[in-house]
């Protein structure tokens, strides 16, 4: 989340939002926000975990998500998906990549 943190700016000029989603409940979720000093939303899907089932995202057997970054359109349409366990810096530059192309085509 950090390196959405450090990009932020970047993902502003493109006209975008960055929203995390935890499936932690939201007074962990908001401590580990406040912790990064995220300038962006950090939202809880707990306890239901509708969203990253959703997403098809949810692993029962652990309880937990794969970390996964979805690139959504303002029509609502996936226009890009990031999957890395060990390296969430991809996950910033890549979906940064893929909304300054989209900004680029309009």
């Amino acid at each position: 989340m950090g390196a959405f943190r450090d990009a932020y700016a970047e993902f502003q000029k493109a006209n975008a939002e960055v929203l995390g989603i935890s499936i932690d409940p939201w007074p962990s979720a908001g401590i580990f926000a406040k912790s990064l000093k995220l300038p962006f939303p950090m939202l809880s899907d707990w306890p239901q975990n509708e969203v990253i089932k959703a997403y098809d995202v949810w692993n029962p057997e652990r309880y937990t998500a794969r970390r996964t970054t979805f690139v959504v359109d303002k029509q609502g349409i996936i226009r890009g998906v990031i999957e890395s366990d060990t390296d969430m810096t991809i996950h910033a530059r890549e979906s940064l990549r893929i909304v300054q192309e989209l900004e680029g085509a309009r």
